[in-house]
């Protein structure tokens, strides 16, 4: 999914980059993407009491969640669930 942002570029930056139909679209997006994996992802934090309580019960239960399984084991679970033999 792709959307259109229009934004104001100084044109001593606009001067260093392609031309329009010549990949400036692509540079640009090329570069945001480079300076985002730069930085670190931020981890979330939530600014209510019901959702520190939701977090709260999360991290609490992760242990029970852990270890994910496979693919394989996946498949078989879902086959023991529905009846059929593994």
């Amino acid at each position: 999914m792709t959307t259109t942002v229009s934004v104001k570029i100084p044109a001593r930056i606009l001067e260093r980059i392609p031309k329009a139909g010549q990949g400036r679209s692509g540079f640009i997006v090329e570069a945001l993407e480079e300076k985002l994996e730069r930085q670190p992802a931020s981890e979330w934090k939530s600014t209510t009491k019901r959702g520190r309580r939701l977090a709260a019960m999360l991290e609490k239960g992760k242990n029970e969640r852990l270890p994910l399984l496979g693919e394989e084991a996946l498949q078989r679970e879902l086959r023991e669930r529905r009846g059929r033999s593994a």
